[in-house]
Protein backbone atom coordinates (compact mmCIF):
# COMPACT_ATOMS: atom_id res chain seq x y z
CA UNK A 1 0.00 0.00 0.00
CA UNK A 2 2.84 2.68 0.59
CA UNK A 3 3.76 1.69 -3.17
CA UNK A 4 0.27 3.21 -4.23
CA UNK A 5 0.64 6.37 -2.43
CA UNK A 6 3.87 7.47 -3.37
CA UNK A 7 2.93 8.11 -7.55
CA UNK A 8 0.15 9.95 -5.97
CA UNK A 9 2.34 12.01 -3.85
CA UNK A 10 4.73 12.46 -6.79
CA UNK A 11 1.86 13.32 -9.52
CA UNK A 12 0.41 15.74 -7.10
CA UNK A 13 3.32 17.30 -6.51
CA UNK A 14 4.47 17.33 -10.22
CA UNK A 15 1.19 19.16 -10.97
CA UNK A 16 1.66 21.81 -8.07
CA UNK A 17 5.08 23.15 -10.22
CA UNK A 18 3.56 23.01 -13.43
CA UNK A 19 0.52 25.40 -11.81
CA UNK A 20 2.96 27.72 -10.00
CA UNK A 21 5.33 27.79 -12.99
CA UNK A 22 2.37 28.52 -15.12
CA UNK A 23 1.29 31.31 -12.42
CA UNK A 24 4.87 32.90 -12.43
CA UNK A 25 5.10 33.17 -16.26
CA UNK A 26 1.58 34.45 -16.84
CA UNK A 27 2.35 37.29 -14.41
CA UNK A 28 5.58 38.50 -15.51
CA UNK A 29 3.89 38.34 -19.34
CA UNK A 30 0.84 40.10 -18.13
CA UNK A 31 3.12 42.77 -16.36
CA UNK A 32 5.28 43.28 -19.26
CA UNK A 33 5.09 47.01 -21.28
CA UNK A 34 6.36 47.92 -24.45
CA UNK A 35 8.11 50.38 -24.35
CA UNK A 36 6.54 54.18 -24.51
CA UNK A 37 6.33 54.95 -28.13
CA UNK A 38 6.90 58.37 -27.25
CA UNK A 39 10.20 57.68 -25.85
CA UNK A 40 11.80 57.46 -29.75
CA UNK A 41 10.08 60.63 -30.58
CA UNK A 42 11.35 63.95 -29.70
CA UNK A 43 9.93 67.35 -30.78
CA UNK A 44 11.36 70.86 -29.95
CA UNK A 45 8.75 74.13 -30.14
CA UNK A 46 9.43 77.60 -30.16
CA UNK A 47 6.48 80.22 -30.12
CA UNK A 48 6.42 83.67 -31.13
CA UNK A 49 4.20 85.16 -29.25
CA UNK A 50 4.27 88.59 -31.38
CA UNK A 51 3.30 86.62 -34.41
CA UNK A 52 1.42 83.82 -32.50
CA UNK A 53 3.82 81.24 -35.09
CA UNK A 54 4.22 77.51 -33.52
CA UNK A 55 7.21 76.22 -35.27
CA UNK A 56 8.00 72.48 -34.28
CA UNK A 57 11.55 70.79 -35.03
CA UNK A 58 11.77 66.98 -35.54
CA UNK A 59 14.80 66.31 -32.86
CA UNK A 60 14.83 62.94 -32.52
CA UNK A 61 12.62 59.68 -34.22
CA UNK A 62 11.31 59.42 -37.82
CA UNK A 63 10.69 60.35 -40.44
CA UNK A 64 6.80 60.62 -39.77
CA UNK A 65 4.36 60.75 -42.46
CA UNK A 66 2.22 63.84 -41.31
CA UNK A 67 -0.99 62.26 -43.17
CA UNK A 68 -0.91 60.17 -40.32
CA UNK A 69 -0.74 62.59 -37.45
CA UNK A 70 -2.78 64.38 -35.06
CA UNK A 71 -1.90 67.68 -33.30
CA UNK A 72 -3.31 68.83 -30.20
CA UNK A 73 -2.17 72.26 -29.54
CA UNK A 74 -2.88 73.97 -25.70
CA UNK A 75 -2.34 77.93 -24.21
CA UNK A 76 -1.78 77.16 -20.35
CA UNK A 77 -3.88 74.62 -20.65
CA UNK A 78 -6.48 75.41 -22.23
CA UNK A 79 -6.77 73.77 -25.86
CA UNK A 80 -7.20 76.17 -28.95
CA UNK A 81 -10.79 76.34 -30.78
CA UNK A 82 -9.62 74.70 -33.87
CA UNK A 83 -7.31 72.27 -33.72
CA UNK A 84 -4.42 72.37 -36.76
CA UNK A 85 -5.03 69.54 -39.38
CA UNK A 86 -1.82 68.31 -41.07
CA UNK A 87 -0.93 68.58 -43.65
CA UNK A 88 -3.56 71.33 -44.85
CA UNK A 89 -3.39 74.37 -47.24
CA UNK A 90 -5.07 76.84 -45.73
CA UNK A 91 -7.80 76.26 -42.87
CA UNK A 92 -9.72 78.21 -40.60
CA UNK A 93 -8.52 79.62 -37.65
CA UNK A 94 -4.37 80.00 -38.84
CA UNK A 95 -3.22 82.74 -41.21
CA UNK A 96 -1.53 81.88 -44.35
CA UNK A 97 -0.05 78.68 -45.32
CA UNK A 98 2.03 75.81 -42.82
CA UNK A 99 5.54 75.89 -43.70
CA UNK A 100 7.27 72.37 -44.41
CA UNK A 101 5.86 69.01 -44.15
CA UNK A 102 2.77 70.44 -42.57
CA UNK A 103 2.08 72.56 -45.95
CA UNK A 104 -0.18 69.97 -48.44
CA UNK A 105 2.02 71.22 -51.02
CA UNK A 106 5.09 69.65 -49.90
CA UNK A 107 6.62 66.09 -49.27
CA UNK A 108 4.25 64.91 -45.96
CA UNK A 109 7.58 63.56 -44.77
CA UNK A 110 9.32 65.09 -41.85
CA UNK A 111 12.64 63.78 -41.04
CA UNK A 112 14.61 64.52 -38.25
CA UNK A 113 15.80 68.12 -37.99
CA UNK A 114 13.32 69.38 -40.05
CA UNK A 115 10.85 71.91 -38.96
CA UNK A 116 7.47 72.91 -39.70
CA UNK A 117 5.28 75.85 -38.08
CA UNK A 118 1.68 77.57 -38.33
CA UNK A 119 0.21 80.78 -37.67
CA UNK A 120 -2.72 80.68 -34.81
CA UNK A 121 -5.26 83.33 -36.15
CA UNK A 122 -5.48 86.02 -33.74
CA UNK A 123 -9.41 86.99 -34.98
CA UNK A 124 -10.87 83.50 -35.30
CA UNK A 125 -8.92 81.28 -33.10
CA UNK A 126 -7.75 81.00 -29.25
CA UNK A 127 -6.40 81.59 -26.70
CA UNK A 128 -3.52 82.75 -27.98
CA UNK A 129 -0.07 82.80 -26.94
CA UNK A 130 1.26 85.99 -24.92
CA UNK A 131 4.67 86.22 -23.66
CA UNK A 132 5.34 83.81 -20.93
CA UNK A 133 2.52 81.58 -21.76
CA UNK A 134 2.83 77.44 -21.82
CA UNK A 135 2.44 76.40 -24.61
CA UNK A 136 2.08 72.42 -24.83
CA UNK A 137 1.74 70.50 -28.54
CA UNK A 138 0.98 66.43 -28.74
CA UNK A 139 1.49 64.33 -31.60
CA UNK A 140 -0.52 61.72 -32.00
CA UNK A 141 0.13 58.64 -35.21
CA UNK A 142 -2.93 57.00 -35.56
CA UNK A 143 -4.45 58.27 -32.53
CA UNK A 144 -1.25 56.80 -30.90
CA UNK A 145 0.49 59.27 -28.19
CA UNK A 146 4.18 59.83 -30.00
CA UNK A 147 5.39 62.75 -28.51
CA UNK A 148 4.32 66.04 -25.92
CA UNK A 149 6.67 69.22 -26.01
CA UNK A 150 5.88 72.15 -23.52
CA UNK A 151 7.50 75.95 -23.96
CA UNK A 152 7.14 79.04 -23.42
CA UNK A 153 6.00 82.03 -25.31
CA UNK A 154 8.40 84.44 -26.06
Amino acid sequence: MDRAISPAIGVALLIACVVVLGAVVGTMALAYEPPDPASTVLIDATVDAETNEITLTLDRGGPLDVRDLTVVIQIDGRPLEKQPSVPAHSQTGFLGFPTGPFNAETDPRWTRGQSASLTVAKTTNGPLPEHGSTVRVRLFEDGLPIATVETIAR
